[in-house]
């Protein structure tokens, strides 16, 4: 199995279809994985006791997308992601385990159970049903 660094980013014809991060990434205070203007932003912080992150809340921002993003984080177990295309060729595979994260941002991809794992995943919403939110390799 090839080591990964801490952070890989997976493009594609100039486009990042995916970030892969290895826990126990190493941050100064704060590292933002995306750029901002990606359709979902991804930050890791290393802050010590008595850090204050000031009291706030969001904005409400109208803003629209043409895709959907997706963040998993592998809380435990490991996986095997393959990272596609738009044509659905394999552009890039990972095994993913325990305190991984890792972002979608274009492309397709899919996620292959090596052992039980337990994961969390996070994407913009509201979602519509996957009739209206996917294409499936397999039905084309």
């Amino acid at each position: 199995m090839p080591v990964m660094d801490d952070v890989r980013v997976v493009k594609n014809g100039g486009k990042v279809l995916a970030i892969f991060v290895r826990k126990g990434l190493s941050v100064d205070q704060a590292r933002f994985l995306t750029d901002p203007d990606d359709i979902l932003q991804m930050g890791v912080f290393d802050r010590q006791a008595g850090y204050v992150v000031p009291a706030h809340r969001h904005l409400d921002l109208l803003v629209k997308t043409q895709k959907s993003a997706e963040f998993l984080y592998i809380e435990k177990g490991k996986a095997k992601v393959t990272v596609f295309d738009d044509a659905w060729s394999p552009v890039a595979e990972e095994t993913v385990s325990g305190g991984d994260f890792l972002l979608f941002l274009d492309g397709g991809h899919s996620v292959e159970m090596l052992e039980p794992t337990r994961f969390i995943e996070v994407k913009q919403g509201p979602y519509p049903g996957d009739k209206k939110a996917k294409v499936f390799r397999d039905s084309l």
